[in-house]
């Protein structure tokens, strides 16, 4: 017999069951034909979530029967790449929550861009920057040298967090610039920081070594 799945999104598609099916073949069946992940299904029947072990005919599916299908949020997935000077350094993310991110590894630009031209072009000036920590929408203010490093960062944040009270990971964080998690021993003029940008803030850690 033909049953109707009806999904948040997308048009309803039906799918052949037999009488003494589970619920959880039935699932099969909707992975198999629509390659929806059997762990992020949740069919809902007549107001009731089915549960896997039990079949059609304790649920009382009949031909035609309306099923609802509700599916598990995916994860966040964001994508970062890494500098690495050596192409023997491995680095690994560890994060703190269920955020996904494909890491891209590329060589560092030639030179550490702290000679004479980066000098003179940026200098030592304050840059006014903004960050952005994960999961939220306000940016906060942060002024730094540009020829500090990234790592001063840490500490202007806690000073500004004892004042403004704003969520900074406990379990420890890093810091992405354009997609590049920043390199915390090397300055903001290396990483081509400029006026006004935004750096934002993941719950992790980001290790290496050789």
């Amino acid at each position: 017999m033909d049953v109707i799945f009806e999904t948040q999104r997308g048009r309803p598609f039906s799918i052949e069951v037999g009488f003494f099916d589970t619920v959880l073949e039935i699932k099969e069946k909707v992975q198999k034909y629509q390659g929806i992940p059997i762990p992020s299904q949740t069919l809902v029947f007549n107001g009731k979530v089915l549960q896997d072990e039990k079949d059609v005919e304790f649920c009382e599916i009949l031909q035609n029967s309306r099923i609802q299908l509700l599916l598990a949020p995916e994860p966040d997935k964001a994508q970062v790449n890494i500098e690495q000077s050596s192409p023997s350094k491995k680095i690994q993310l560890n994060l703190t929550d269920n955020t996904e991110i494909d890491v891209n590894i590329r060589s560092s630009p030639t030179g550490s861009g702290t000679g004479s031209a980066g000098a003179a072009s940026t200098g030592s000036k304050r840059l006014k920057l903004m960050v952005l920590p994960k999961c939220e929408t306000k940016k906060i203010p942060v002024e730094v040298n540009a020829s500090d490093n990234v790592r001063e960062l840490r500490k202007e944040l806690q000073k500004l967090h004892q004042r403004l009270h704003f969520h900074l990971p406990q379990e420890g964080y890093f810091f992405i610039y354009k997609q590049n998690v920043m390199d915390e021993d090397r300055s903001f003029r290396w990483h081509q920081v400029a006026q006004g940008d935004t750096i934002e803030i993941f719950n992790g850690s980001v290790t290496g070594g050789s």
